[in-house]
């Protein structure tokens, strides 16, 4: 039921209005541990604040989100019975690309629901999936999309996201049925190779996907 109630919303925070406050409130460079010594130490999970803001300590800041402009996020939480649990239980990622960030949440043993969130835009973000494992995340050559290997427990498939337009991107052909991706390698802008293995024989195959708009080019 969480899985249906999270996508149900995803239309609904996409038309949330940038005039809001914003979903990151807070940034502050963590501080060095010789700084520390004569002051309370900060704990090493998320913690949830009388305003309801969440606030994750990374390796060298602290980030705190304002849950009321993430309706996604808010909407999870305000169906789980231990908001706390719930909250010590998400993982806050910064991305090697430009302040991007991606947080794990609703995690049930091996599965998570993935949000990446973007700071170049007030209040963007995207559901990568839900309750799903994230395999792997790879960039494009310029940086400009980003690959998600996913885990559907008896197959593999993968989605592929523009992040200038802030859009998924179709690529074809689709993945075939129950697969394990071993490799993924952008080859340009526009393709990619997959090298997976397929039940019941596990041999290892290879193929390569494009962008419809290239295949277009191709046929004419």
């Amino acid at each position: 039921m969480k899985k249906i109630f999270i996508v149900s919303l995803i239309l609904l925070f996409a038309c949330s209005n940038q005039d809001e406050e914003q979903m990151i409130v807070k940034e502050e460079t963590k501080q060095p541990i010789d700084d520390l010594l004569d002051q309370e130490v900060v704990q090493e999970t998320p913690q949830e604040k009388e305003n309801l803001d969440v606030e994750f300590v990374l390796e060298d800041e602290i980030i705190t989100l304002n849950t009321k402009n993430i309706t996604i996020l808010g909407a999870y939480l305000s169906t789980v019975n231990n908001r706390k649990k719930a909250i010590s239980n998400m993982k806050l990622e910064k991305l090697d690309l430009n302040r991007l960030y991606l947080l794990s949440f609703n995690c049930s043993q091996n599965t998570c629901s993935y949000l990446l969130l973007d700071r170049n835009e007030p209040n963007r973000s995207f559901l990568v999936d839900d309750l799903i494992h994230l395999k792997e995340m790879i960039p494009s050559p310029d940086q400009s999309k980003l690959l998600f290997i996913i885990d559907n427990y008896k197959t593999d498939s993968w989605k592929v996201f523009n992040l200038e337009d802030w859009t998924t991107i179709k690529f074809e052909p689709p993945p075939p049925e129950e697969i394990r991706i071993q490799t993924a390698t952008w080859l340009d802008e526009e393709t990619i190779n997959i090298e997976y293995q397929q039940s019941p024989d596990n041999t290892v195959q290879e193929m390569t996907i494009t962008t419809q708009q290239e295949q277009l080019f191709e046929e004419d």
